[in-house]
């Protein structure tokens, strides 16, 4: 009996052992860890009790995608935050002369979530959290020194003029550079999307000298308009007046050729009238005027020796109604009074 107790103890003592055990596997979590939505991450091995300390792998096994996976009793998950971000920093630098000049860069980033970029990013930083690496602490790691340095080499040489007047190149100048820092430095770590400068930020000085020369640029750009405004005014006067002088050199021409035309051939103008009068007494009488007609032109002198432009009423013309021998009679002026003959005398005698 003694035996058997002793044994049943002995046994009773292992099962206790095997509870805790089993007790203890149970609270340390074996189960499952979820890597969440825009992560990516891989399996932080550990050793413990059950294990028998015999050591750990540290990071092992593929990189993983977004979802819940088996971890054992003592292995984790380390992620990394594959999601972009934009992030707007403000620099301060120092110009050539001392000038503190400074200017807000927005950079939209994200980290390098292939499998290389993964594994290198969780080998080279510690999650902040135990087992998260956050944008944050990307951009903090490897863009905010990049970012400073481009800014510091394109800033530094110059003087503060030189950088007002070189905003685009500046900025131009800083994207380019922090590009090719981040390509040549931190491969398979971060991937820049887009980097852009949002605003400058001059001393009050720098600030009112350039609202100055704003100010004088705008007026010299109105005085530039207005000086163009009037030159413009004034070739088209030119023109409008070169146009007048042609048209009324046609007109002058046409006018030559009509005068021409009607000193040959005077009766067109009474045929013309002849076609015009009908149009003429229907318009008058539907509208109850009177019509006074034109004389014919052969009373007014035309087709007589008249040259163009000659007035048929002139009397150096002798034409006209008022020439001599049409319509006006004409008096011959008194004759002079005769002279008496003086009376005959006879002639003395001859003495014989």
């Amino acid at each position: 009996m003694r035996g058997r107790s002793g044994a049943v103890g002995r046994f009773g003592g292992r099962g206790a052992v095997a509870g805790l055990v089993l007790g203890a596997a149970l609270s340390t979590g074996c189960a499952t860890m979820d890597i969440p939505q825009a992560h990516r991450g891989r399996m932080f091995s550990r050793t413990g009790l059950l294990a028998l300390y015999t050591g750990s792998d540290g990071m092992s096994g593929p990189v993983r995608d977004p979802g819940s996976h088996f971890v054992g009793i003592y292995n984790e998950v380390r992620t990394v935050d594959c999601s972009t971000k934009t992030v707007t920093e403000s620099l301060d630098t120092l110009t050539r002369d001392g000038v503190h000049f400074g200017f807000d860069i927005a950079i939209r980033f994200s980290a390098d979530c292939s499998d290389e970029g993964v594994t290198t990013l969780l080998g080279r930083i510690a999650p902040t959290d135990g087992q998260n690496v956050g944008t944050d602490q990307i951009f903090v790691t490897f863009i905010q020194p990049a970012i400073g340095e481009a800014a510091r080499e394109l800033v530094a040489p110059l003087r503060a003029n030189e950088l007002n007047e070189k905003q685009g190149e500046v900025a131009t100048g800083v994207k380019k550079r922090f590009s090719e820092l981040m390509t040549q430095r931190e491969k398979k770590l971060v991937i820049v999307y887009e980097v852009n400068v949002v605003n400058f930020h001059f001393p009050p000085a720098l600030d009112s000298a350039n609202l100055e020369r704003a100010s004088q640029s705008l007026l010299r750009d109105k005085a530039i308009a207005e000086r163009e405004r009037v030159s413009a005014e004034a070739e088209t006067m030119v023109v409008r007046k070169q146009l007048a002088l042609a048209e009324a050199e046609v007109a002058t021409a046409k006018i030559e050729r009509i005068g021409e035309a009607l000193a040959k051939y005077p009766l067109y103008l009474q045929y013309d009238l002849q076609l015009r009068l009908p149009e003429i007494y229907e318009k008058a009488g539907q509208r109850g005027n009177l019509v006074l007609a034109a004389p014919s032109p052969l009373n007014l002198g035309w087709g007589s020796g008249l040259n163009p432009g000659q007035n048929p009423y002139s009397p150096l013309t002798g034409q006209g109604a008022n020439a001599p021998g049409k319509g006006m009679t004409q008096h011959a002026p008194p004759a002079a009074p005769a002279q008496q003959a003086a009376p005959t005398q006879p002639a003395p005698a001859k003495p014989r």
